[in-house]
């Protein structure tokens, strides 16, 4: 077992060094190896070494993406590519997913700081699976352990698919009108809000929209679960609005027409 773990450890050192080295004159060394202690802790270091020994990771390689919330890195399955989305810790914004965790019968909110974090974890695998089991475009969930998440990989080689933002489409139409559909699938069938939808969640890949970071996608039963809905809407049709010209209804009267079946 101790030998695993140092070997694990030592995959995510070098993992680290080697963002290190594409950033290291803007970072010092004293700082830097504060944030990968917050990141990967002895806690979570342990929860990779069950996913590789249940053998649900055979490899991990590199970071692809790194914000105050999660780390996520490229890596390897029996059945291909796959997403290792690690939630921080110590960087978690609690307050935030209390606001998301209360209202949903599903979820009590822990006390202790961490185990908040573990619920966040397992709140987003058990969204991805439900709204995958209804047809809504999400990467497919693979295993949930401790702060980790293994998910579907968007994208090939190691890099992943790009942002709606960061894409110029041909036909924004129809893409608009299938996100619209699945934010439909998501509320009316698989029975959840995403919550914080936008151009910054939607990746683009094999000429479709696909949905991401769903951990605050909260139960249509939620008490802000409409005025949440509305949100999202808003902020898909104003991107698109803004960006390709195409005017839609207020977004309450498209809510409406969702929740309705129109």
């Amino acid at each position: 077992m101790s030998n695993k773990f140092d070997e694990i450890e030592t995959r995510i050192e070098k993992i680290l060094n080697r963002e290190k080295d594409k950033i290291k004159e803007k970072v010092k060394d004293s700082e830097y190896y504060k944030v990968r202690q917050l990141a990967f802790d002895t806690g979570t270091l342990r929860s990779l070494l069950k996913l590789f020994n249940k053998g649900v990771l055979t490899d991990i390689s590199w970071i692809i993406n790194s914000g105050k919330e999660s780390v996520v890195l490229a890596g390897e399955g029996p059945q291909g590519e796959v997403a290792v989305k690690v939630y921080r810790i110590y960087t978690a914004n609690f307050k935030r997913y209390i606001h998301y965790i209360n209202g949903d019968y599903r979820f009590r909110a822990p006390k202790d700081k961490r185990k908040i974090v573990l619920t966040w974890a397992k709140k987003e695998y058990r969204n991805l699976r439900r709204m995958e089991l209804f047809g809504v475009r999400v990467p497919k969930p693979i295993d949930v352990v401790g702060n980790i998440l293994v998910m579907e990989f968007i994208g090939k080689n190691g890099i992943p698919a790009p942002l709606l933002k960061d894409v110029e489409l041909e036909s924004p139409k129809r893409y608009l009108m299938d996100i619209l559909e699945n934010i439909r699938k998501m509320y009316m069938e698989a029975s959840l809000v995403h919550g914080d939808l936008s151009e910054y969640n939607i990746m683009i890949w094999k000429d479709l929209p696909w949905i991401i970071d769903v951990s605050q996608a909260v139960v249509v039963s939620h008490p802000n679960s409409f005025s949440l809905l509305i949100s999202d809407i808003r902020r898909i049709t104003s991107f698109f609005k803004k960006r390709y010209r195409i005017n839609l209804p207020d977004p309450y009267k498209i809510a409406n027409e969702l929740v309705s079946g129109k």
